[in-house]
């Protein structure tokens, strides 16, 4: 089994269930945890849950989506652990509308919370992963980047991560540090009723949807020492719901 053991994670947006699976994951094999989120209930209540499952984590309340906020929450990790190893970078904000019907602040809002978070956690994570000689960025996107009807905003903002990742692995390739991007699909959650699971599954061709750990699993391989020669790539983690798409990328 792969081993994380020593090495640090950084998880973004610590708001769902998916971010759980994900920590729960590494946790289990070994690593050591720190969690942030702009909203401190989120931070705190992921800190407890994995307390009750015996794990550690260093909770940190910042806007990542802030010059000023990520540069003070990678700088009071890294002076706890004394590096960062992996960073995940899994904020998600949906607007779901034709675009005659929104306003120009679903628009802003969309871009700060789809991609100012990675532009800022990585671009203050760089330095310390260089210095290091090693890193793995994992950011984590929608299959909806390949568009769909009535999330033309949310599609403009996850398809940027497709050309951020790639530019940015390009950019730290020489460095040790990988950088990689996960599609996911549906994925079932807690608060889903089993009509809307029903409904939603016969849209995917395993008929069924995913799960948490479905991604965790993906986050897992890339952040893995490993995976040192993969970078730059999409990892789709959608049960093939992007085949039904005309391009895929």
């Amino acid at each position: 089994m792969e081993t994380f053991k020593d090495r640090v994670v950084l998880i973004e947006s610590v708001g769902d269930e998916i971010s759980y699976a994900i920590a729960a994951n590494l946790a289990s094999k070994g690593a050591k945890l720190a969690v942030l989120d702009i909203d401190g209930k989120n931070t705190s209540n992921m800190v407890s849950k994995l307390k009750e499952i015996n794990v550690e984590a260093f909770g940190v309340t910042a806007d990542p989506a802030d010059c000023t906020g990520a540069k003070q929450a990678i700088a009071s990790i890294v002076e706890k652990y004394g590096k960062i190893d992996i960073l995940i970078n899994n904020s998600d904000y949906i607007v779901k509308s034709e675009i005659v019907n929104t306003k120009a602040q679903n628009w802003y809002q969309g871009a700060k919370s789809n991609i100012d978070p990675a532009y800022f956690m990585c671009r203050e994570v760089i330095p310390v992963m260089r210095k290091q000689g090693y890193g793995r960025i994992i950011n984590i996107g929608s299959v909806e980047y390949l568009g769909l009807p009535n999330t033309s905003l949310y599609s403009a903002a996850k398809s940027s991560m497709l050309g951020f990742t790639r530019s940015l692995a390009l950019e730290t390739a020489k460095d040790g540090i990988t950088v990689n991007w996960i599609v996911k699909g549906t994925i079932q959650s807690s608060d889903m009723s089993e009509e809307q699971v029903e409904k939603l599954a016969a849209k995917v061709p395993v008929k069924k949807l995913g799960t948490p750990d479905d991604v965790a699993g993906a986050v897992s391989f890339f952040a893995a020492d490993t995976s040192k020669f993969i970078t730059g790539q999409t990892f789709f983690v959608c049960g093939g719901k992007s085949l039904s798409f005309s391009m895929s990328i």
